[in-house]
């Protein structure tokens, strides 16, 4: 009865390995048509470039009426003069937006700093794509 337990552990374990290195082997035998895939590949990169030339992360400090945008965007220009700052209008509200910043952590940084100033500022991620 031992023998017997024995063996069918054995074959368990034999059908385990066999099935898990077949697997891998099969993996490594298929062949892409190798120009098609550096094609693919290119077209990624290229898209991927692009992407992240075109994409920034801004600072919103606030959305609503015209009166209220504008005079939140004079004091901020009064206060940052080296940050870039514009009005933008995106119906029904009128938005403050502040800074271009390529890496979020940059921009996390700055948004603690805004935030005690503006309370209900955020980060939005843009892209010109």
């Amino acid at each position: 009865m031992l023998k017997i337990r024995f063996l069918v552990v054995f074959i368990g374990v034999f059908l385990n390995f066999n099935l898990l290195f077949g697997q891998v082997s099969q993996e490594n035998s298929i062949r892409y048509n190798d120009t098609l895939t550096k094609k693919f590949y290119n077209l990624k990169r290229e898209y991927d470039k692009r992407f992240y030339e075109s994409t920034f992360y801004t600072i919103q400090i606030y959305y609503g009426s015209l009166e209220e945008a504008d005079s939140i965007l004079e004091d901020f220009r009064e206060n940052y003069l080296e940050i870039k700052s514009s009005l933008i209008f995106e119906t029904p509200n009128y938005k403050v937006r502040i800074g271009e910043y390529k890496d979020r952590n940059i921009a996390s940084q700055k948004l603690e700093e805004i935030r005690r100033i503006y309370p209900s500022s955020f980060i939005i991620k843009l892209s010109n794509l």
